[in-house]
Protein backbone atom coordinates (compact mmCIF):
# COMPACT_ATOMS: atom_id res chain seq x y z
CA UNK A 1 0.00 0.00 0.00
CA UNK A 2 2.77 2.49 0.44
CA UNK A 3 4.52 1.85 -2.45
CA UNK A 4 0.87 2.51 -4.06
CA UNK A 5 1.03 5.65 -2.50
CA UNK A 6 5.01 6.86 -3.20
CA UNK A 7 4.10 5.81 -7.00
CA UNK A 8 0.95 7.92 -6.98
CA UNK A 9 2.98 10.60 -5.27
CA UNK A 10 5.49 10.62 -7.72
CA UNK A 11 2.99 10.70 -10.33
CA UNK A 12 1.69 14.31 -8.90
CA UNK A 13 4.83 16.29 -7.99
CA UNK A 14 6.74 15.22 -11.57
CA UNK A 15 4.67 14.44 -14.41
CA UNK A 16 0.94 14.89 -16.12
CA UNK A 17 -1.82 12.71 -14.56
CA UNK A 18 -4.81 12.64 -16.24
CA UNK A 19 -7.36 9.41 -16.35
CA UNK A 20 -9.62 8.66 -19.38
CA UNK A 21 -10.31 9.98 -22.26
CA UNK A 22 -6.51 10.47 -22.20
CA UNK A 23 -7.05 12.66 -25.31
CA UNK A 24 -9.26 15.46 -23.38
CA UNK A 25 -7.40 15.36 -20.09
CA UNK A 26 -4.02 15.72 -21.74
CA UNK A 27 -5.00 19.22 -22.08
CA UNK A 28 -4.64 19.21 -18.23
CA UNK A 29 -8.65 19.14 -17.62
CA UNK A 30 -10.24 17.94 -14.68
CA UNK A 31 -13.53 16.96 -16.59
CA UNK A 32 -14.34 15.05 -19.82
CA UNK A 33 -16.83 17.48 -20.44
CA UNK A 34 -15.03 19.25 -23.37
CA UNK A 35 -15.17 16.03 -25.65
CA UNK A 36 -18.80 14.62 -23.79
CA UNK A 37 -21.90 15.74 -23.15
CA UNK A 38 -21.21 13.70 -19.79
CA UNK A 39 -18.45 15.05 -17.31
CA UNK A 40 -17.49 11.55 -16.58
CA UNK A 41 -16.84 10.45 -20.19
CA UNK A 42 -18.41 8.06 -22.67
CA UNK A 43 -21.57 8.20 -24.50
CA UNK A 44 -22.35 11.18 -27.05
CA UNK A 45 -20.12 13.98 -27.94
CA UNK A 46 -20.00 17.06 -27.95
CA UNK A 47 -19.25 19.79 -30.97
CA UNK A 48 -15.67 19.91 -29.70
CA UNK A 49 -15.38 16.14 -28.78
CA UNK A 50 -17.00 15.62 -32.51
CA UNK A 51 -14.35 18.27 -33.91
CA UNK A 52 -11.44 16.33 -32.71
CA UNK A 53 -12.95 12.96 -33.46
CA UNK A 54 -12.80 14.79 -37.28
CA UNK A 55 -9.30 16.92 -37.40
CA UNK A 56 -7.33 15.69 -34.46
CA UNK A 57 -7.70 11.88 -34.13
CA UNK A 58 -7.06 10.31 -37.38
CA UNK A 59 -4.09 9.21 -39.20
CA UNK A 60 -5.58 10.75 -42.86
CA UNK A 61 -8.10 13.48 -42.28
CA UNK A 62 -10.65 14.65 -45.18
CA UNK A 63 -12.07 18.32 -45.42
CA UNK A 64 -15.49 17.95 -45.08
CA UNK A 65 -17.52 18.18 -41.43
CA UNK A 66 -19.63 16.05 -39.71
CA UNK A 67 -22.47 15.87 -36.68
CA UNK A 68 -24.59 13.44 -35.45
CA UNK A 69 -27.16 15.99 -34.48
CA UNK A 70 -30.49 15.70 -36.22
CA UNK A 71 -31.55 19.23 -35.13
CA UNK A 72 -30.34 21.71 -32.47
CA UNK A 73 -31.81 19.69 -29.69
CA UNK A 74 -31.73 15.60 -30.61
CA UNK A 75 -28.02 13.79 -31.44
CA UNK A 76 -27.77 10.39 -32.59
CA UNK A 77 -24.80 8.11 -32.04
CA UNK A 78 -23.45 4.89 -32.75
CA UNK A 79 -21.09 2.73 -30.99
CA UNK A 80 -20.03 -0.59 -32.77
CA UNK A 81 -17.30 -3.19 -31.70
CA UNK A 82 -16.66 -6.59 -32.93
CA UNK A 83 -13.61 -8.72 -31.82
CA UNK A 84 -11.54 -11.84 -33.75
CA UNK A 85 -9.95 -13.48 -30.68
CA UNK A 86 -7.33 -16.32 -30.02
CA UNK A 87 -7.36 -17.71 -26.55
CA UNK A 88 -5.29 -20.65 -25.15
CA UNK A 89 -3.68 -21.99 -21.55
CA UNK A 90 -1.55 -24.38 -20.69
CA UNK A 91 -2.37 -26.26 -17.34
CA UNK A 92 -1.24 -29.81 -15.83
CA UNK A 93 -3.56 -33.03 -15.50
CA UNK A 94 -3.19 -34.98 -12.39
CA UNK A 95 -3.38 -38.55 -12.05
CA UNK A 96 -5.77 -40.53 -8.76
CA UNK A 97 -2.79 -40.24 -6.92
CA UNK A 98 -2.14 -36.17 -6.88
CA UNK A 99 0.77 -36.79 -9.34
CA UNK A 100 0.91 -34.69 -12.48
CA UNK A 101 0.95 -36.49 -15.61
CA UNK A 102 1.29 -34.21 -18.39
CA UNK A 103 0.42 -30.15 -19.18
CA UNK A 104 -2.74 -29.80 -21.43
CA UNK A 105 -3.31 -26.85 -24.04
CA UNK A 106 -6.96 -25.67 -24.40
CA UNK A 107 -7.73 -23.15 -27.48
CA UNK A 108 -10.46 -20.88 -28.68
CA UNK A 109 -10.52 -19.24 -31.97
CA UNK A 110 -13.96 -17.13 -32.80
CA UNK A 111 -15.09 -13.84 -33.98
CA UNK A 112 -17.66 -12.01 -31.96
CA UNK A 113 -19.72 -8.97 -31.84
CA UNK A 114 -19.25 -6.79 -28.43
CA UNK A 115 -21.14 -3.75 -28.72
CA UNK A 116 -23.96 -3.31 -31.13
CA UNK A 117 -25.34 -0.09 -29.38
CA UNK A 118 -26.99 3.16 -30.56
CA UNK A 119 -27.63 6.66 -28.52
CA UNK A 120 -29.80 9.74 -28.37
CA UNK A 121 -29.23 12.80 -26.65
CA UNK A 122 -31.79 15.28 -25.99
CA UNK A 123 -30.86 19.21 -25.11
CA UNK A 124 -34.07 20.41 -24.08
CA UNK A 125 -32.53 23.31 -22.52
CA UNK A 126 -28.75 24.86 -22.19
CA UNK A 127 -28.57 23.06 -18.63
CA UNK A 128 -31.04 20.24 -18.58
CA UNK A 129 -29.90 17.21 -20.93
CA UNK A 130 -31.32 13.98 -21.31
CA UNK A 131 -29.47 10.42 -22.75
CA UNK A 132 -30.80 6.74 -23.56
CA UNK A 133 -28.24 4.49 -24.72
CA UNK A 134 -29.54 0.70 -25.98
CA UNK A 135 -27.59 -1.86 -26.40
CA UNK A 136 -28.78 -5.62 -27.29
CA UNK A 137 -26.19 -7.54 -26.42
CA UNK A 138 -26.19 -6.17 -22.96
CA UNK A 139 -29.45 -5.10 -21.84
CA UNK A 140 -31.25 -3.41 -19.92
CA UNK A 141 -30.88 -0.07 -21.05
CA UNK A 142 -28.50 2.92 -19.88
CA UNK A 143 -30.64 6.23 -19.63
CA UNK A 144 -30.67 9.53 -17.65
CA UNK A 145 -31.50 12.70 -16.86
CA UNK A 146 -28.94 15.59 -16.38
CA UNK A 147 -29.38 18.97 -15.32
CA UNK A 148 -26.47 21.68 -14.62
CA UNK A 149 -27.38 24.09 -11.99
CA UNK A 150 -24.36 26.22 -12.08
CA UNK A 151 -23.27 25.86 -15.92
CA UNK A 152 -21.72 28.84 -18.41
CA UNK A 153 -24.44 29.36 -20.05
CA UNK A 154 -26.06 31.32 -16.40
CA UNK A 155 -29.53 29.32 -17.25
CA UNK A 156 -29.94 28.66 -13.44
CA UNK A 157 -26.66 29.88 -12.01
CA UNK A 158 -23.97 31.33 -13.51
CA UNK A 159 -20.34 29.67 -13.31
CA UNK A 160 -17.38 31.14 -11.69
CA UNK A 161 -13.75 30.56 -10.64
CA UNK A 162 -14.51 29.25 -8.01
CA UNK A 163 -17.40 26.66 -9.45
CA UNK A 164 -17.22 26.00 -12.80
CA UNK A 165 -19.74 23.38 -13.10
CA UNK A 166 -22.44 21.53 -10.87
CA UNK A 167 -24.69 19.00 -12.03
CA UNK A 168 -27.18 16.77 -10.95
CA UNK A 169 -27.93 13.48 -12.80
CA UNK A 170 -30.80 10.70 -12.24
CA UNK A 171 -31.49 7.43 -13.72
CA UNK A 172 -29.69 4.22 -15.11
CA UNK A 173 -26.09 5.02 -15.17
CA UNK A 174 -21.74 3.74 -14.34
CA UNK A 175 -21.26 5.38 -10.81
CA UNK A 176 -18.10 7.53 -11.07
CA UNK A 177 -15.38 5.32 -9.31
CA UNK A 178 -11.91 4.87 -10.51
CA UNK A 179 -10.41 5.75 -14.26
CA UNK A 180 -12.74 4.99 -16.89
CA UNK A 181 -10.56 2.46 -18.22
CA UNK A 182 -11.76 2.00 -21.87
CA UNK A 183 -11.06 -1.77 -21.63
CA UNK A 184 -13.75 -3.68 -19.39
CA UNK A 185 -12.10 -6.80 -19.53
CA UNK A 186 -9.14 -4.99 -17.15
CA UNK A 187 -8.94 -6.64 -13.85
CA UNK A 188 -9.98 -2.93 -12.00
CA UNK A 189 -12.93 -3.16 -14.46
CA UNK A 190 -14.95 -5.95 -15.02
CA UNK A 191 -12.26 -8.52 -15.67
CA UNK A 192 -12.89 -11.56 -17.28
CA UNK A 193 -16.26 -13.59 -16.39
CA UNK A 194 -14.52 -16.83 -15.81
CA UNK A 195 -10.94 -17.85 -16.16
CA UNK A 196 -11.82 -20.57 -18.84
CA UNK A 197 -13.25 -22.92 -16.22
CA UNK A 198 -10.92 -21.97 -13.56
CA UNK A 199 -13.58 -18.99 -12.16
CA UNK A 200 -13.93 -15.54 -12.39
CA UNK A 201 -11.49 -12.41 -11.64
CA UNK A 202 -12.18 -9.13 -12.03
CA UNK A 203 -14.38 -6.44 -10.24
CA UNK A 204 -18.09 -5.83 -11.05
CA UNK A 205 -17.68 -2.78 -13.17
CA UNK A 206 -18.34 -4.73 -16.34
CA UNK A 207 -19.23 -3.79 -19.68
CA UNK A 208 -23.30 -3.31 -19.87
CA UNK A 209 -23.05 -2.78 -15.63
CA UNK A 210 -25.10 0.33 -14.90
CA UNK A 211 -26.70 1.06 -11.17
CA UNK A 212 -30.30 2.84 -10.64
CA UNK A 213 -29.69 6.40 -8.60
CA UNK A 214 -28.56 9.44 -8.67
CA UNK A 215 -25.14 12.01 -8.65
CA UNK A 216 -24.16 15.12 -7.21
CA UNK A 217 -20.58 16.28 -9.40
CA UNK A 218 -19.38 19.89 -9.01
CA UNK A 219 -15.94 20.99 -10.60
CA UNK A 220 -13.95 23.78 -8.33
CA UNK A 221 -11.11 26.32 -9.30
CA UNK A 222 -10.22 24.48 -12.66
CA UNK A 223 -8.89 21.57 -10.86
CA UNK A 224 -10.70 19.67 -8.41
CA UNK A 225 -14.16 17.20 -9.20
CA UNK A 226 -15.88 16.25 -6.89
CA UNK A 227 -18.66 13.30 -7.35
CA UNK A 228 -21.18 11.88 -4.89
CA UNK A 229 -23.91 9.63 -5.62
CA UNK A 230 -26.63 7.22 -3.87
CA UNK A 231 -27.45 4.03 -5.94
CA UNK A 232 -29.73 0.95 -5.57
CA UNK A 233 -26.58 -1.21 -5.08
CA UNK A 234 -26.59 -2.83 -7.96
CA UNK A 235 -23.72 -5.15 -8.31
CA UNK A 236 -25.24 -8.64 -7.98
CA UNK A 237 -27.48 -8.29 -10.71
CA UNK A 238 -27.07 -4.89 -12.95
CA UNK A 239 -28.90 -6.75 -16.01
CA UNK A 240 -32.30 -6.72 -14.23
CA UNK A 241 -34.90 -3.85 -14.83
CA UNK A 242 -36.18 -4.57 -11.11
CA UNK A 243 -34.24 -4.46 -8.11
CA UNK A 244 -36.65 -6.08 -5.43
CA UNK A 245 -38.41 -4.76 -2.56
CA UNK A 246 -35.51 -4.13 -0.32
CA UNK A 247 -32.72 -3.14 -2.12
CA UNK A 248 -29.45 -2.18 -0.55
CA UNK A 249 -28.40 1.36 -1.27
CA UNK A 250 -24.99 2.14 -1.66
CA UNK A 251 -22.93 5.36 -1.43
CA UNK A 252 -20.02 6.65 -3.64
CA UNK A 253 -17.86 9.25 -3.77
CA UNK A 254 -15.14 10.42 -5.92
CA UNK A 255 -12.32 13.38 -5.72
CA UNK A 256 -9.94 13.99 -8.44
CA UNK A 257 -7.07 16.66 -8.35
CA UNK A 258 -5.47 18.21 -11.25
CA UNK A 259 -2.33 20.46 -11.02
CA UNK A 260 -0.16 21.60 -14.77
CA UNK A 261 3.43 21.52 -14.51
CA UNK A 262 4.81 22.69 -17.78
CA UNK A 263 2.19 24.04 -20.02
CA UNK A 264 1.09 21.72 -22.83
CA UNK A 265 3.91 19.47 -21.57
CA UNK A 266 3.86 18.46 -17.62
CA UNK A 267 1.03 17.98 -15.81
CA UNK A 268 -0.56 15.50 -13.36
CA UNK A 269 -3.95 14.10 -11.69
CA UNK A 270 -4.52 12.10 -8.58
CA UNK A 271 -8.00 10.89 -7.02
CA UNK A 272 -9.35 8.33 -4.70
CA UNK A 273 -12.71 6.68 -4.89
CA UNK A 274 -15.25 4.79 -2.37
CA UNK A 275 -18.32 2.71 -2.66
CA UNK A 276 -19.77 0.50 0.19
CA UNK A 277 -23.10 -0.68 1.30
CA UNK A 278 -24.50 -3.54 3.35
CA UNK A 279 -25.31 -6.38 1.08
CA UNK A 280 -27.24 -10.31 2.14
CA UNK A 281 -25.03 -12.99 2.18
CA UNK A 282 -25.91 -16.01 1.16
CA UNK A 283 -26.51 -17.26 4.52
CA UNK A 284 -28.90 -14.26 4.66
CA UNK A 285 -26.77 -12.23 7.24
CA UNK A 286 -25.98 -8.51 6.42
CA UNK A 287 -21.99 -8.13 5.79
CA UNK A 288 -20.71 -4.75 4.72
CA UNK A 289 -19.37 -4.34 1.15
CA UNK A 290 -16.41 -2.01 0.50
CA UNK A 291 -14.77 -1.14 -2.55
CA UNK A 292 -11.82 1.84 -2.24
CA UNK A 293 -9.33 3.12 -5.15
CA UNK A 294 -6.79 5.02 -5.22
CA UNK A 295 -6.03 6.05 -9.21
CA UNK A 296 -3.63 9.05 -11.37
CA UNK A 297 -1.94 9.19 -14.24
CA UNK A 298 0.63 11.21 -16.24
CA UNK A 299 1.31 12.68 -19.46
CA UNK A 300 4.81 14.09 -20.78
CA UNK A 301 5.00 14.91 -24.01
CA UNK A 302 4.01 11.90 -26.25
CA UNK A 303 3.90 9.89 -22.84
CA UNK A 304 0.56 8.78 -21.22
CA UNK A 305 0.64 6.87 -17.99
CA UNK A 306 -2.38 5.49 -15.93
CA UNK A 307 -2.35 3.46 -12.37
CA UNK A 308 -5.29 2.23 -10.17
CA UNK A 309 -4.91 0.55 -7.18
CA UNK A 310 -8.34 -0.85 -5.92
CA UNK A 311 -9.13 -2.65 -2.60
CA UNK A 312 -11.99 -4.35 -1.42
CA UNK A 313 -13.83 -6.15 1.44
CA UNK A 314 -16.93 -8.16 0.42
CA UNK A 315 -17.20 -7.37 -3.00
CA UNK A 316 -18.92 -9.00 -6.20
CA UNK A 317 -17.23 -10.38 -8.91
CA UNK A 318 -17.96 -10.02 -12.46
CA UNK A 319 -18.46 -13.86 -12.58
CA UNK A 320 -21.33 -13.37 -9.62
CA UNK A 321 -19.36 -14.99 -6.65
CA UNK A 322 -18.80 -12.74 -3.35
CA UNK A 323 -14.98 -12.57 -2.36
CA UNK A 324 -13.75 -11.54 1.39
CA UNK A 325 -10.57 -9.64 0.91
CA UNK A 326 -9.50 -8.52 -2.83
CA UNK A 327 -6.88 -6.21 -4.64
CA UNK A 328 -6.04 -5.34 -7.74
CA UNK A 329 -3.29 -3.47 -9.63
CA UNK A 330 -3.41 -1.70 -13.26
CA UNK A 331 -0.75 0.31 -15.06
CA UNK A 332 -1.34 1.41 -18.29
CA UNK A 333 0.79 3.43 -20.48
CA UNK A 334 0.42 4.61 -23.91
CA UNK A 335 2.97 6.56 -26.54
CA UNK A 336 2.25 8.33 -29.37
CA UNK A 337 3.69 7.49 -32.39
CA UNK A 338 2.28 9.17 -35.23
CA UNK A 339 -1.04 10.67 -35.38
CA UNK A 340 -3.27 8.28 -35.27
CA UNK A 341 -1.07 5.22 -34.05
CA UNK A 342 -0.35 5.12 -30.23
CA UNK A 343 1.65 2.07 -28.81
CA UNK A 344 0.23 0.74 -25.86
CA UNK A 345 1.03 -1.69 -22.55
CA UNK A 346 -0.39 -2.77 -19.60
CA UNK A 347 0.72 -4.86 -16.13
CA UNK A 348 -2.13 -6.12 -13.93
CA UNK A 349 -2.34 -8.10 -10.74
CA UNK A 350 -5.83 -9.83 -9.32
CA UNK A 351 -5.67 -11.13 -5.82
CA UNK A 352 -8.42 -12.74 -3.71
CA UNK A 353 -8.08 -13.44 -0.06
CA UNK A 354 -10.23 -15.38 2.43
CA UNK A 355 -8.39 -13.75 5.47
CA UNK A 356 -8.35 -10.25 6.63
CA UNK A 357 -4.79 -9.93 6.51
CA UNK A 358 -4.39 -11.37 2.80
CA UNK A 359 -2.77 -14.27 3.51
CA UNK A 360 -4.82 -17.11 2.47
CA UNK A 361 -5.68 -17.41 -1.04
CA UNK A 362 -9.04 -17.58 -2.26
CA UNK A 363 -10.15 -18.86 -5.60
CA UNK A 364 -8.28 -17.77 -8.68
CA UNK A 365 -5.62 -15.57 -8.51
CA UNK A 366 -3.78 -13.86 -11.63
CA UNK A 367 -0.30 -13.07 -10.21
CA UNK A 368 0.06 -10.86 -13.41
CA UNK A 369 -0.98 -10.03 -17.06
CA UNK A 370 1.18 -8.41 -19.44
CA UNK A 371 -0.07 -6.71 -22.25
CA UNK A 372 1.08 -5.17 -25.26
CA UNK A 373 -0.82 -3.33 -28.03
CA UNK A 374 -1.87 -0.57 -30.17
CA UNK A 375 -4.55 1.57 -31.09
CA UNK A 376 -4.56 2.57 -34.88
CA UNK A 377 -7.12 5.50 -35.71
CA UNK A 378 -7.00 5.13 -39.70
CA UNK A 379 -9.65 7.48 -40.92
CA UNK A 380 -12.32 9.39 -38.69
CA UNK A 381 -14.58 7.68 -36.57
CA UNK A 382 -12.76 4.14 -37.36
CA UNK A 383 -10.69 2.68 -34.47
CA UNK A 384 -8.63 -1.09 -34.86
CA UNK A 385 -7.12 -1.87 -32.01
CA UNK A 386 -4.37 -5.35 -31.95
CA UNK A 387 -3.49 -6.58 -28.61
CA UNK A 388 -1.09 -9.50 -27.52
CA UNK A 389 -1.80 -10.20 -23.61
CA UNK A 390 -0.05 -13.40 -21.64
CA UNK A 391 -1.27 -13.90 -17.70
CA UNK A 392 -0.23 -16.26 -15.18
CA UNK A 393 -2.92 -17.68 -13.03
CA UNK A 394 -3.23 -19.60 -10.09
CA UNK A 395 -6.44 -22.09 -9.56
CA UNK A 396 -7.96 -24.57 -7.96
CA UNK A 397 -7.72 -27.71 -10.13
CA UNK A 398 -10.80 -29.02 -11.76
CA UNK A 399 -10.38 -32.35 -10.14
CA UNK A 400 -9.24 -31.40 -6.59
CA UNK A 401 -9.81 -28.16 -5.06
CA UNK A 402 -6.41 -28.48 -2.55
CA UNK A 403 -4.50 -28.92 -5.53
CA UNK A 404 -3.17 -25.24 -6.96
CA UNK A 405 -2.28 -25.41 -11.11
CA UNK A 406 -0.39 -22.64 -12.31
CA UNK A 407 -2.22 -21.67 -15.42
CA UNK A 408 -0.47 -20.10 -18.26
CA UNK A 409 -2.74 -17.82 -20.93
CA UNK A 410 -1.86 -16.45 -24.14
CA UNK A 411 -4.43 -14.42 -26.30
CA UNK A 412 -3.79 -12.76 -28.70
CA UNK A 413 -6.88 -10.17 -30.31
CA UNK A 414 -8.07 -7.67 -33.28
CA UNK A 415 -10.83 -5.70 -32.09
CA UNK A 416 -12.69 -3.27 -35.13
CA UNK A 417 -14.49 -0.05 -33.74
CA UNK A 418 -16.67 1.77 -35.29
CA UNK A 419 -18.37 5.01 -33.96
CA UNK A 420 -19.75 8.44 -34.50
Amino acid sequence: MKNILLIISIFFFSTKVFALPRFSLQKGDVTCGGCHQNPMGGGLRTKGGESFSINALPMWKRGDSFTGAISESITLGADFRSQFLYFSQQYPLYDDFGIKIKDTTSCIKSFHAMSYAVELGVKATNSLFGYLRYDPLSAPAEGYAMLHFVHSSGELIQSGDVVNDAYVKIGAFLPAFGIRFDDHTIYARGGNSDVSRFGGAGLFWGYGYRDEGGELGAFLFDHVGVQIGVYNGNESNYFSNFIGKNPNFAVSARLNISGEILEDILSGEIGGSIYTHSKTDNAGASVPLSLFAMHGGMNVGPVSIFVEYDDGKNVVLSGGSSIPFVKALTLEGSVKILNGLYAMARYEKFNQYADEKRTILFSTEVKNRVMIGAQWFPLRFIEIRPEFRLATVTAPNISDPIIRDDIKQTTFLVQTHLFF
